[in-house]
């Protein structure tokens, strides 16, 4: 049986239908690389008989590998029927890491019920790790210590090597390198004895795992007879050597991505994996293969060649040039404005002609900026012309206290030796310990090397007036734990199990305590529901208690993604708004209309890239993937001056605008018009140009209800 590949292009079907040895699909931006991956996967499993679970996709969210998984699993049921596809393994690296370690992770002195933290209870692991070694905490930045010690995890450096490693680190400044170098083993440590990971530790020691132990390499190695890696141009050097560990036997690994849109260097991802793949599978019996895809579905050609044109001064990368079928298009335009209110005035201005003389939807637009300081002026500017918006991001549905709360709660009943989260809980609702007493019961756990909910039961030696009611959260978390081993591993035996947890907690009434008014509580309230509804949607295992162990790890993983998320939501067309985000953000989206805001040197590119005198490939990257956006129309906007701390200051256009040439950019200078001047006939012509702008505003908003009525 062989699968239907005449949608593909020759290059595309060519990937498609590689043999064995490493494969580099170079996929330029638009190239339909999310598609040739799927039907690699589906005709490895239809044409060349490999079980689906000799088959593995990595990717670097959650969404996206839910996407890969869809699509495939339907190319493979179209072919070889309605059941076929099951087993088939598509997820993230982190995900991929936690399966591991589960099953394996006592090799390394993890118990199989090991947590996952979340940000506050880094921080909190981090301040327990400081004061035990007499650093002050309130001294230093602890999101910055952590984010130190994520990216010595990420290089995987350990033990004397870490401390040579911070203690030469140049960006640090001689106090932190000392604070960084004492923490980070402290810190280890710490989270070794409450049998915890944080989301950098899943690929660290799923790393240490298999290249340690040999017959665990080699059962994934026999297990998994072809990889195939989307976005491999953000590896960063833990994830190269995971896959090069489970690729030792054989070197069956397609890796899709591109090197022209690697812009996640700030975070560990390296750009010399995907520009140096020959070299480093160069030993494969069969050889590496290249196969370029420079055919890009998305843009018409006069975009691509100006995208083209910037790219080329890059001189450490492949050679590609994007092309397009879709025609050559509108000329990307140069705007020039005075300062950067009229920028915001300009492009808000915009995008409301443009909706209403076009009758467009607001989504066909998108504000693309450098980073998000910018946006706040762009918002007032559409909020004033009651355009609606939204911001690529904003708050997680994990992030919320309440659900928080409850999920620390079930996380102690998981692992009794997670003090981070019983920290959290040990007076919600209050029970009448206090700090004082809170700090001399996790005195005794450090000084004992106990668990911390070991300790309250020797309350009443170091805190008499709070040991009642550590005893009886003691108790309650005994009673609960054995209510939940004694339970089916089903959903609705979990669900029934869940909420009666939270009836024994007391979550509502302290819900009910903490809302100034009914209506907030109900909300919240709603919230802490969702998460019965959630697990009872988890897959089966073999023990309640392993079921809500597997339940929160995903949650934990889904929250700890949540950034490489948040760019994902953008994709979603369901509401009728203007977008919002930066360039890092827009990576893998595209809109009809693209505004690049600030195309000025200091802001792209960045000042920090300016004053260091650092390479600019990553910048221009950044500039090369705003551009590859826009679809028919690209507004590249840029000011003569902008207020700084209530002064004007001169601004320099982006060194990148020169490198597109002139005839393929349309140049316009408003800069001088009544936007341009400060005088008060200027600001009062403006504020008339809005006025009259709000009152068609009122008028369409009143012509649609009179319809509304009429209907």
């Amino acid at each position: 049986m062989a699968i239907d590949l005449h949608r593909l292009n020759e290059r595309q079907r060519e990937a498609v239908l590689h043999g064995n040895g490493p494969l580099l699909v170079l996929a330029g931006a638009g190239s339909g690389k999310t598609s040739t991956m799927c039907y690699r996967i589906a005709h490895l499993v239809v044409e060349r008989h490999l079980p689906t679970t000799a088959v593995l996709g990595l990717s670097f969210t959650n969404k996206a590998a839910a996407e890969l998984r869809e699509r495939a699993v339907k190319l493979i049921r179209k072919n070889l029927g309605p059941r076929a596809g099951k087993g088939l393994t598509i997820t993230t690296f982190h995900s991929l890491c936690v399966r591991i370690l589960r099953a394996y992770g006592s090799k390394i002195g993890f118990q199989p019920t090991f947590t996952i933290v979340d940000r506050n209870d880094q921080l909190d692991i981090l301040r327990q790790s400081l004061r035990r070694i007499k650093i002050d905490d309130r001294k230093f930045d602890l999101d910055s210590i952590l984010f130190e010690i994520g990216q010595a995890k990420s290089r995987l450096i350990e033990g004397e090597a870490a401390e040579e490693y911070f203690l030469s680190c140049k960006r640090l400044s001689s106090d932190y390198q000392i604070a960084v170098a004492s923490a980070y083993p402290r810190y280890q440590e710490a989270l070794k004895a409450l049998n915890a990971m944080d989301f950098d530790d899943l690929l660290f020691h799923g790393v240490r795992l298999l290249d340690r132990d040999a017959e665990v390499r080699a059962h994934y190695n026999a297990l998994y007879r072809h990889i195939l890696v989307d976005e491999y141009q953000d590896t960063n050097p833990t994830q190269f050597r995971l896959l090069q560990l489970l690729t030792e036997r054989q070197q069956n690994l397609c890796v899709v991505g591109d090197d022209d849109q690697s812009i996640y260097s700030w975070r560990g991802a390296d750009p010399t994996h995907i520009l140096e793949f020959s070299r480093h599978f160069r030993h494969a019996p069969e050889g590496v293969k290249t196969i370029t895809l420079d055919q890009n579905y998305r843009s018409t050609n006069i975009i691509l060649k100006a995208a083209n044109q910037v790219i080329r001064n890059n001189t450490a990368r492949h050679l590609k040039s994007l092309w397009s079928e879709r025609g050559e298009g509108l000329s990307p335009i140069e705007v020039i404005l005075e300062e950067d209110r009229a920028e915001a005035e300009f492009v808000a201005q915009e995008i409301f002609n443009r909706q209403r003389e076009r009758n467009r939807p607001w989504k066909d637009f998108a504000v693309l900026y450098r980073s998000n300081a910018q946006s706040r002026i762009f918002e007032e500017a559409l909020r004033r012309y009651q355009i609606p918006y939204k911001i690529v991001g904003g708050y997680s549905f994990l992030d919320l206290k309440e659900v928080k709360d409850v999920l620390a709660y079930w996380r102690v009943i998981a692992n009794a030796r997670d003090d981070a989260s019983l920290r959290r809980i040990i007076n919600w609702p209050k029970r009448g310990i206090g700090t004082a007493s809170i700090e001399a019961m996790s005195e005794t756990a450090f000084k004992r090397e106990i668990p911390l909910l070991e300790a309250l039961c020797a309350a009443s030696q170091v805190a008499p007036k709070a040991a009642a009611s550590a005893l009886a959260l003691t108790s309650l978390i005994g009673e609960l734990r054995t209510e939940l081993e004694a339970t089916e591993p089903a959903p609705e035996a979990m669900v029934h199990w869940a909420r009666r947890s939270l009836e024994r907690i007391g979550a509502r009434r302290a819900l009910d305590e903490e809302c100034d008014d009914a209506v907030q509580a109900v909300k919240r309230w709603e919230n802490v529901d969702e998460l019965l509804h959630s697990i009872g949607q988890s897959p089966t295992a073999e023990t309640a208690v392993l079921m809500l162990q597997e339940f929160l790890g995903r949650l934990m993983l889904q929250a700890q993604e949540d950034e490489e998320e948040k760019r994902e939501d953008a994709k979603d067309n369901s509401s009728d708004q203007v977008t919002l985000l930066t360039l890092h953000g827009a990576k893998g989206l595209e809109f009809p209309t693209v505004f690049m805001v600030g195309m000025e040197d200091g802001i792209l590119p960045h000042r920090r890239t300016i004053d260091e005198g650092v390479d600019f490939g990553e910048e221009r990257r950044l500039c090369y993937v705003g551009i590859t956006r826009a679809k028919d129309e690209l507004i590249l906007t840029r000011c003569r001056n902008r207020t700084r701390h209530g002064k004007q200051v001169p601004r320099t256009p982006s060194r990148f605008l020169s490198e597109i040439p002139a005839e393929l950019l349309e140049r316009q200078d408003r800069s001088h018009g009544p936007d341009s001047s400060d005088s008060a006939e200027a600001r009062q012509a403006h504020e008339e140009q809005v006025k009259d702008h709000l009152a068609g505003i009122r008028a369409l908003l009143a012509q649609s209800r009179t319809k509304k009525s009429d209907l």
